[in-house]
């Protein structure tokens, strides 16, 4: 192989790395977009599900609370009535 057959096979194969590298740069830039939707996404969703929790709390504290209330009603008439 001559300096110059070899100068072009070096040539040549830097150019695909190159390129090769181009594209790899290209679709890490819109992986990173991506990842960058799906964190704001979760963080949205984490609001969410928290608001949920807060409010299905909520809910069976006021649930609880007309149970006892309504059972406070039958009870404390029966006994005062004794």
């Amino acid at each position: 192989m001559t300096e110059e057959e070899f100068q072009k096979t070096t040539t040549s194969r830097l150019d695909k790395i190159e390129e090769t590298l181009e594209t790899n740069t290209s679709r890490l830039d819109r992986i990173e977009e991506t990842l960058e939707k799906l964190v704001v996404e979760q963080e949205k969703f984490n609001i969410r599900i928290e608001t949920y929790q807060k409010s299905s709390q909520q809910v069976v504290n006021l649930a609880f609370g007309l149970i006892l209330t309504s059972a406070l009603a039958i009870i404390i008439p029966a006994v005062v009535n004794r």
